[in-house]
């Protein structure tokens, strides 16, 4: 009789375990659900919050995507500041130098 109680036991250890591993993985941001729930409707309205597929439809539509939501995804840490530039086809301007007439010698 123990070991049937063991193994029991066991087996609702295990299936708790992997019942928290979503959660763990797809943990949703105070910001992400203040900043994002529009962007998510209107784009990926067929997946669920947290999960692979929600972070893949976004990314292909982040060029669409609120201001609001991306800093939210960076802030989550799902992408660095670097690739929601690159994504959203943001290149880094860098000044010129002035290009300078040369002075007229005076004679």
């Amino acid at each position: 009789m123990s070991v049937k109680l063991g193994t029991v036991s066991g087996a609702v250890l295990i299936a708790f375990t992997f019942s928290l591993l979503p959660a763990i993985a797809g943990q949703i941001t105070e910001r992400e659900k203040r900043d994002c729930p529009n962007d998510y409707h209107k784009f990926c309205s067929d997946y669920g919050l947290g999960t692979e597929g929600l972070r893949a439809c976004m990314s292909r539509n982040i060029k669409k995507v609120s201001h609001a939501c991306v800093a939210a995804l960076v802030d989550a840490g799902e992408m660095t500041q670097a690739q929601a530039d690159k994504l959203k086809g943001k290149t880094k301007v860098t000044k010129k130098a002035a290009h300078k007439k040369p002075k007229k010698k005076k004679h």
